[in-house]
């Protein structure tokens, strides 16, 4: 069976949990819907990110979207991590069928403080079009960004929405969340994650927003990378 159907067989036995990412062919069309279609201002903001000969790691890869594109736009290597043995599966399903070398996928879990990939290093580490509103809710924000932060000296590239509606998206309240995080980052009905996120790396890091920014409250996520200050 080509390697095509083969995933196109296991996407479908996986929870819809699994596979939030929609997952594109070669040219764009859809293989799989998922909850978060990625679109062409995505694409652009990503490809301002220098990969060309640059050592990768993207972290929460799913089924490897961001992980194919490092690497087709010029990354030396790109490893895909993921915790969830059967779409590493599907990504190797996909390496096979797009036929891209220089990409690797392993198994890792950012919730553990001792995993092995903690000793590496790369040039450029990712968490993109990742943290969500679970993990706001869950106060699992900042384990993230320090695992992230401890595979790169160089740079690292975040995706997040500015701004939650605390009721609506959310769906808890602002003392609740004064609960977990310093007050600054509840303003009335908003929680400002960007904020949250670029404070969280300074004065360590410098932030630079490769997405064009607006005022207020804004989809879809925004490319974001810190260099050392």
């Amino acid at each position: 069976m080509p390697p095509l159907q083969e995933f196109l067989a296991l996407a479908g036995a996986i929870a819809p949990e699994h596979r939030y990412r929609t997952v594109y062919d070669t040219d764009f069309s859809v293989l799989v819907p998922g909850k978060e279609p990625i679109d062409a201002d995505t694409l652009a903001s990503f490809a301002r990110i220098g990969f060309a000969g640059r050592t990768v790691v993207d972290l929460g890869c799913n089924f490897g979207f961001f992980t194919f594109q490092a690497s087709r736009l010029g990354a030396a290597s790109v490893l895909g991590v993921d915790r969830e043995s059967r779409v590493l599966e599907g990504c190797e399903l996909l390496k096979r069928h797009f036929n891209i070398a220089g990409v690797t996928f392993e198994r890792h879990d950012l919730d553990d403080g001792q995993s092995p990939l903690l000793s590496r290093r790369f040039d450029i580490a990712m968490l993109v079009e990742f943290i969500g509103k679970t993990f706001v809710v869950e106060n699992r924000v900042a384990p993230a960004l320090a695992f992230l932060e401890r595979l790169s000296q160089r740079e690292l590239v975040v995706s997040v929405q500015k701004i939650y509606w605390i009721s609506k998206e959310l769906r808890t309240t602002p003392q609740r969340l004064k609960a977990l995080y310093p007050a600054r980052y509840v303003s009335g009905g908003d929680f400002l994650l960007l904020e949250y996120v670029r404070d969280f790396f300074d004065p360590r890091w410098r932030m630079e927003a490769l997405s064009p920014m607006g005022e207020g409250y804004e989809k879809p996520r925004k490319f974001l990378r810190f260099t050392p200050a």
